[in-house]
């Protein structure tokens, strides 16, 4: 997933441009594409069904608001496209931003992580979980982009995850939680800390 800080820059030229486009016209626009995040990279069967997600910036009470847009496709035997569903509204291009590249985040990884877990559900779940397994797992969470107690933590949800004692969606909104802004990540040393203590 995209770093916070780039992310924050992200916002801050789209909210440049709109702060441009309010003083050339006096006015926001009524309502515009600012851009539309990349795809993220999902494998072939994936892709007959397609999510595109936008940032749009409209005028609510003469004040921009940015919305994250969500456009859906599917092309297999008989082809369709969503109509337009906003996900997230906020006067912040950054809340918009992040919704959406958490949103890619999490589906990237329900694909990467799918055969995983269906195979180890077909065969039982283990008691003493796989080192290269750990090791690629880790790698699926770019856990290497994050603090040593960080990565201690995630290593301790693989191990979980692939015990049985941890559910894949609970794993998978833990990492991208870890990848959060610095207070999202205080908060969440904070529980584990609080964890640490009840135990």
């Amino acid at each position: 997933m995209k770093p916070d800080q780039e992310i924050q820059a992200e916002a801050g030229r789209l909210e440049q441009l709109v702060r441009q486009w309010i003083a050339t016209s006096g006015a926001t626009p009524a309502a515009a594409t600012l851009m539309v995040l990349p795809e993220p990279r999902i494998g072939e069967a994936a892709r007959l069904g397609r999510r595109f997600l936008r940032v749009e910036v409209t005028r609510e009470a003469d004040a921009p608001e940015f919305l994250l847009v969500q456009d859906e496709t599917y092309q297999g035997q008989a082809p369709w496209q969503s109509d337009p569903l906003v996900l997230t509204r906020s006067d912040s291009a950054y809340d918009v931003l992040r919704d959406g590249y958490e949103a890619q985040e999490e589906e990237r990884l329900v694909e990467l992580l799918t055969p995983i877990v269906n195979r180890v559900e077909e065969e039982g779940f283990i008691e003493d979980a796989d080192p290269d397994l750990v090791k690629e797992i880790e790698a699926m969470v770019e856990a290497d982009h994050l603090a040593p107690s960080l990565r201690l933590r995630t290593r301790a949800d693989i191990v979980e995850l692939l015990e049985g004692r941890l559910g894949p969606s609970d794993f998978i909104s833990a990492a991208i939680e870890r990848r959060g802004p610095p207070q999202e990540r205080q908060r969440m040393a904070e529980l584990l800390n609080e964890r640490i203590t009840v135990t």
